[in-house]
């Protein structure tokens, strides 16, 4: 471990951690909400720091990222923690849970990125995800840095609950976010997650407006964040950010603490239905029966990507651009 960023010392030896919204005070010998920053003797540690929890080379369209570099490859990392407390987390063995880690600095996160690459399957670069990355926040950003010194792309798939400051600091290295809008209330943040909605959609304007990529993943959970009105909302809202950014609803299924059963079908179509009439990019996940993660062009209506699963094969997208009309699309392939 080593010292962490973003946090100031107090009376009585606590420290205040600055990195997110939990504004956590911590004392002597005790971790802060996310669980794995410390208090050491008067000194707030980053615990994971060097540690890896869970590694794979995945498909960029798991994150999700339907737009960025289709049917490449990125090399993914997580750390145990997170600073939410989501009742229905997918991930919660690597979230909320603690288990057997490795040691994996910076320079060997990066050289397996490069070293997993292989003609048929090309490695973008780095995920940082599965957990929340941005509690793992100095690992992420030392790592970022290695990685975009040797020319590959640093991504974030995260609960967007950080501060303005240390964002700033670290959005220069970052090329792609997928940013969990998890509902569009408080009251749903609060209940269910035990945080806030405004420190979320401050991170994905602020993404945006740095030129970063972004998309943002809405998971649909049946009488809890479904109510057609707040999906307007929510669709409102990333509209006035960009037309252009993709919105993936994903269906839930039970899990964690949360045994609601699954959403229905007609909720995903619904929710669907109302996005498309503002955004030009809507998909629905976890649905494979659906069939829709096909990236169209927004004029002509032409099919860009196709995909079967995590599978994706470019048809009419040409570069940037639809091959059929001209059309340019947000869509990073160069």
């Amino acid at each position: 471990m080593r010292q962490a960023d973003y946090w100031e010392p107090l009376d009585d030896g606590l420290v205040h951690c600055l990195l997110c919204p939990q504004d956590c005070h911590i004392r002597p010998g005790k971790v802060g909400f996310c669980r794995i920053r410390a208090n050491v003797d008067g000194t707030l540690m980053a615990t994971k720091y060097g540690r890896c929890a869970s590694y794979a080379m995945d498909p960029v369209e798991k994150k999700p990222l339907y737009h960025f570099y289709p049917g490449t490859y990125i090399f993914s990392l997580a750390a145990f923690g997170c600073n939410l407390r989501c009742r229905h987390c997918q991930n919660w063995e690597l979230s909320q849970a603690d288990g057997e880690d490795v040691e994996m600095t910076p320079a060997e996160a990066v050289a397996m990125a490069e070293r997993w690459s292989s003609p048929g399957r090309r490695c973008v670069g780095l995920a940082y995800t599965y957990s929340e990355p941005l509690v793992w926040y100095e690992m992420v950003y030392d790592t970022s840095k290695l990685a975009r010194d040797r020319g590959l792309k640093n991504v974030l798939v995260t609960n967007g609950y950080v501060r303005e400051e240390p964002l700033k600091e670290l959005l220069p290295l970052v090329d792609a976010m997928n940013v969990d809008v998890k509902g569009f209330t408080d009251t749903f943040y609060k209940k269910v997650c035990s945080g806030r909605l405004d420190p979320v959609l401050r991170t994905v304007e602020a993404a945006f407006q740095q030129d970063c990529h972004v998309e943002v993943t809405n998971l649909l959970i049946p009488g809890l964040n479904d109510d057609p009105e707040e999906v307007e909302e929510l669709v409102d809202w990333l509209a006035g950010v960009s037309v252009d950014i993709p919105l993936h609803f994903s269906r839930y299924f039970p899990n964690y603490k949360m045994d609601e059963p699954p959403t229905p079908i007609e909720s995903l179509k619904r929710a669907r239905d109302i996005a498309r009439s503002r955004l030009r990019y809507v998909y629905v996940g976890n649905a494979w029966e659906l069939d829709l993660s096909e990236t169209l062009c927004p004029s002509c209506g032409a099919t860009l990507v196709r995909r079967e699963g995590y599978r994706a094969r470019a048809e009419e997208l040409d570069g940037e651009k639809c091959r059929s009309c001209g059309t340019e699309v947000s869509v990073r392939n160069a």
